[in-house]
């Protein structure tokens, strides 16, 4: 009875939807009283059916074929998810040698790549635990069978999407040449494969690869890995830093992260005991058949089980042979210096366009100084670039001083392109970069400058991080930094170049003192404090702070961030830090903020409290009239904003992001932001009000604010969208807007949204007409989701003008939508010029697409994809009197059509889509379609995947008739011509006879009882679906009222 309950429950809700169709009510009620009924109500009834029929079948057979399902989804998976998936990643990791940005786009593919495979492993293992011993085989398989064919769904989206990728990435403005050919020198290629030939030893479990500092053990690892993955020797490959410091969580977190574990990762970052994360982690890898897991930079012995490693194949990367050796290497293989006809040529591919002949000589001898190591000769001649001759000459009597000195020549490299960068401002970047541990981004970095005075006074936020952009492409320009893409840019130091910068800051009279990630558990002795401007204690186990305030007069830049032990700050601790700019306090478990942060007023710049889950009362910070940024991320334990923080009136970024409990911000506090460039609000109050209707703020308050250029937030109510907020010209400057309109973040949470621009909307039928400000964002907008939209009709009541900077568009189960684009007069063709995705799925009442006068001409769509469009007809209203070519699409490389099932024409002739790659269509409707032009009908068969086979009866089951428990493909109903018709029967209104082509389909009824589905239809009679077995392959749907 349990899936009888089910099935009875999904067909219900469906009838409940029909029942509430206005334009269905034109049927009226009909007493169904003698043998002759209405045609329309034949064809209605014949379609409810059919329709009520199909979804119970649809649940029936979750519950029968789940194990069909699941095989198919895991076939789907293993046969053309992970090979486009390796495809991608060979491009991506390509892209990323070259220095190249990879497109967030990509990124987030991969990412959720990632998580439908671990989904579907669990899916797998569920199906095998049911086969195994028959437990939870009710509503358990009907669960899997339904999740499965979704993810299913999810994978076919997923492939149409990642075939789509023109490119990955981004050129760099300096391309990093070393990884791009270093593994092309002879020096290396032994050594390559001999490790290659370690992993294929299934007697070799843990290798060693180690050498001195500099000599490119990393680099070699990444040519190593990128190998792995393209001849997929390994199905994942994962690399983790280990560094100075052992951080298990950090390791653990690296791990989880890029095996893309979101779920994994949560659990272990909520866990506070080692065993506890460990044993997490472990049991997760042991999901995991063929994985690599590479370690890089080991200092000392580490106990891999304490971590949860537990795999068969791991790499240790160190300097030391004796690490290698203490952790119970198998074998070990030791990366020895260039030779000198290698060094020599890196040096000339780093050096740039000279004219290498005529300055061989002084290369030579640059190079022989080098002693065969990469970081060195990289370093060197990335400094060297476009430098006079004189410069040259100079190099050898620096280098040997520096030597002499006690220096090696790695650092004494580095040093020297430290010397060669031609700003101040360059070279305190350069010491700024090296306060973190490992590594950093663009935003968090723009703080600590504009602390610093490096990007010069009254810039705009914009500009500030242009300025610093320049600043870290000429350091990465110089082999000074490394930018590393992991969903998002950041940038990192090698950790020889930050032991060379940590020297160059203590030549400097102990100006910057960097003592991150080393473990440290009590405040440092600080010699000469006073003279101190940075200090950095990031990432330690540092408990207490000094009691006593410290006697830092002259510091500008403080970090404390990743202390999570740290759960006080004195009230008295910053009263002597005068000229304190920076202070990231993130990642600590501080329950209130000290008193003597008031006394930074006059001085402090940036604040980063991000991730402080204890700290609740923030009003100190109203006191910081100087404060520019001031980043809250995750600090989950704020309710309330503070009326104090109105007295901000130079601050330019509040990043409010992630914290979901904040439920309160009084009104006037955000209009008083007056220099407020960015508003940060992710997954973040929503409670926006209608102006004078509460005590929340108002939207009108984020509208005033005249200097804003990036905007992300939620707002709860959408009557906003019909709501006059005030001028909004002004938002025409905003260059990054993220919006989402009447969505829940659990409904968000599904959207992954791609670009810089992107609004989200789920509206109420009073939302039209919207108001002018919903016009300007629409008119700017690159990314626009329509979910659930009532009273949306078609796309121009969001913006008659059109959407001439769009270029993605979904549209989904907005149930009153009937065309996406009507209008009457005529319109440029550039409505849509920058269109690249349209998506339209589930749209019950779509007629057309578009409806009007207009010529129609897509130039750069590339996917175009129609799913669950009921009632489509035409691409265009069938008022429209155009010529053969309706639809010139040049670019179109997806066309999908499913469950499109009145849809007779496609608009295209023979040169519509010259570069239609994929087509995905349902067999009989290809079939039945018209063609103006045959030839067009045999270019887009061609793209079918098998050609559709004709058939007199296409409805046969692959199925037994013995039994239903039978694996195959379950099968779908017929069309409803071929399963319905009409008689008259004593003692009854009116029958309907179904031809049942299964005739084990009876068989059901022995499982739970007779399968009865009430369906309630308005003022229609109420449908009993009974199959009677005695009746063979006939079941009868008794149509009478008050039978419920």
């Amino acid at each position: 009875m349990e899936m009888a309950t089910i099935a009875a429950e999904y067909v219900a809700t469906t009838a409940a939807k029909y029942t509430s169709d206005p334009a269905l009510r034109h049927i009226g009620a009909t007493t169904m009283e003698g043998a002759a009924i209405a045609v329309p109500i034949v064809r209605y009834i014949s379609y409810v059916a059919s329709t009520a029929a199909q979804y119970a079948w649809d649940h029936i057979g979750y519950f029968l074929y789940y194990q069909t399902y699941v095989n198919d989804l895991q076939n789907k998976v293993q046969e053309d998810l992970l090979r486009l998936e390796h495809d991608v990643i060979g491009k991506v990791n390509l892209a990323r040698d070259n220095g190249d940005v990879i497109h967030e786009v990509v990124q987030n593919w991969l990412n959720m790549v990632v998580e439908v495979r671990d989904e579907a492993l669990i899916l797998f293992n569920q199906a095998e635990e049911i086969n195994s011993c028959f437990k939870g085989w009710g509503s358990t398989s009907h669960r899997i069978g339904k999740e499965s064919k979704e993810k299913i769904a999810i994978i076919k989206n997923l492939l149409i999407e990642g075939r789509s990728f023109s490119s990955v990435s981004d050129p760099a403005p300096v391309p990093t040449r070393v990884a791009e050919h270093f593994d092309a020198f002879a020096s290396r290629e032994a050594t390559k494969k001999e490790v290659i030939k370690a992993l294929k030893d299934s007697n070799t479990n843990l290798i060693g690869v180690y050498g001195m500092g500099g000599v490119g053990k990393t680099t070699l690892m990444k040519e190593i890995r990128k190998q792995v993955e393209e001849t997929k020797l390994f199905d994942k490959v994962v690399l983790a830093t280990v560094s100075q410091n052992a951080d298990f969580r950090g390791i653990q977190t690296q791990i989880a992260e890029s095996l893309g574990m979101k779920k994994i990762l949560s659990a272990i970052l909520k866990q506070e005991s080692i065993e506890a994360r460990a044993a997490i982690l472990s049991a997760r890898l042991k999901q995991e058949k063929n994985i690599l897991l590479i370690l890089d930079d080991l200092r000392k012995r580490l106990e891999l089980i304490d971590v949860g490693i537990t795999l068969s194949k791991v790499i240790i990367i160190s300097r030391s042979l004796d690490v290698c050796n203490s952790m119970g290497t198998t074998k070990n293989i030791e990366v020895k210096v260039l030779s000198k006809k290698d060094s020599l040529e890196l040096f000339r591919q780093e050096v740039g366009d000279i004219d290498f002949d005529a300055q061989r000589e002084m290369s030579e001898e640059i190079v022989n100084e080098c002693g065969g190591l990469p970081l060195a000769i990289v370093t060197l001649a990335r400094a060297l670039r476009k430098k006079d001759k004189s410069v040259w000459t100079d190099v050898i009597p620096q280098l040997r001083m520096s030597m002499y000195e006690g220096m090696d020549i790695v650092n004494a490299s580095i040093k020297m392109s430290y010397n060669f960068l031609k700003t101040r401002e360059t070279k305190l970047c350069f010491l700024l970069c090296a306060l973190f541990p490992e590594r950093m981004t663009l935003n968090i970095l723009v703080g600590y400058a504009m602390g610093e005075d490096l990007l010069g006074d009254g810039e705009t936020l914009k500009e500030a991080r242009g300025n610093l952009r320049i600043m870290l492409n000429s350091l990465v320009s110089s082999g000074l930094l490394l930018r590393w893409y992991d969903g998002r840019l950041f940038f990192m130091m090698h950790d020889i170049v930050r032991d060379a910068a940590i020297s160059i800051a203590r030549e400097n009279r102990n100006e910057s003192i960097m003592s991150a990630g080393l473990g440290l558990q009590k405040w440092p002795k600080l010699k000469e404090a006073g003279k101190c401007l940075r200090l950095s204690l990031m990432s330690n186990d540092i408990r207490e702070v000094p009691a006593d305030a410290p006697e830092c007069s002259q510091l500008v830049t403080l970090s404390l961030a990743s202390n999570k032990s740290l759960a006080d700050i004195p009230d008295g601790f910053f009263e002597d830090m005068k000229r304190l700019a920076t202070l990231d306090l993130s990642n600590i478990g501080i329950f209130s903020l000290p008193n003597s942060l008031s006394s930074l007023n006059n001085c402090l710049r940036s604040l980063y409290l991000d991730d402080c889950t204890k700290l609740q009362d923030i009003s100190l910070i109203g006191n910081l009239k100087t404060l520019e940024i001031l980043s809250l991320q995750r600090t989950i334990g704020i309710s309330r904003l503070p009326e104090e923080m109105s007295r901000l009136r130079n601050l330019k970024m509040l990043d409010l992001s992630y914290n979901q409990n904040l439920k309160c911000i009084p009104p006037k506090v955000i209009s008083r932001l007056c220099s407020l460039e960015e508003l940060y609000m992710r997954y973040s109050y929503r409670e926006w009000e209608i102006e004078g209707t509460g005590d929340n703020a108002s939207l009108a308050e984020a509208a005033s604010l005249i200097n804003l250029t990036s905007l992300d937030f939620s707002i709860q109510n959408p009557k906003w969208l019909s709501t006059d907020i005030g001028p909004s010209h002004h938002w025409e400057k905003l260059e990054k807007f993220n919006i989402r309109m009447g969505y829940s973040t659990t409904i968000y949470g599904r959207i992954t949204t791609k670009s810089e621009r992107c609004v989200v909307l789920r509206t109420r039928s009073d939302c039209y007409p919207v108001a002018a400000w919903v016009n300007v964002l629409m008119g700017r907008t690159y990314e626009l989701y329509l979910e659930e939209c009532e009273g949306l009709k078609n796309v121009l009541q969001l913006n008659p003008k059109g959407f001439y900077n769009l270029k993605f568009l979904s549209l989904d189960d907005c149930g009153e939508m009937e065309y996406v684009v009507n209008i009457e007069e005529q319109v440029p063709e550039t409505m849509f010029p920058n269109l690249e995705i349209l998506k339209l799925h589930h749209l019950p009442k779509l007629k057309a697409i578009w409806n009007g006068s207009m010529t129609i001409r897509l130039p750069r769509l590339r996917i175009l994809s129609l799913r669950k469009l009921p009632r489509l007809l035409s691409f265009f209203s069938l008022r429209r009197k155009l010529p053969g070519v309706l639809l010139e699409c040049p670019s179109l490389e997806t066309l999908v059509i499913q469950m499109c099932p009145y849809l007779k024409k496609l608009p295209f002739g023979p040169q519509s889509t010259p570069k239609l790659e994929e087509f995905d269509i349902e067999n009989e409707l290809f079939q039945g379609m018209e063609w103006d032009d045959p030839s067009v009908k045999s270019q887009l068969q061609q793209l079918l995947p098998h050609p559709p086979e004709h058939k007199d009866k296409g409805y046969s089951s692959s199925l037994s008739s013995d039994s239903p428990g039978n694996q195959g493909v379950a099968p779908r109903l017929p069309p409803t011509k071929d399963i319905l018709s009409w008689s008259n029967a004593p003692n009854c209104r009116a029958w309907i006879k179904v031809n049942n082509p299964w005739p084990w389909l009876w068989e059901v009824r022995s499982w739970y009882s007779t399968f009865v589905i009430p369906i309630l239809l308005g003022h229609l009679p109420t449908l009993l679906i009974q199959p009677i077995r005695e009746e063979g392959s006939l079941a009868k749907l008794k149509c009478a009222r008050d039978l419920m």
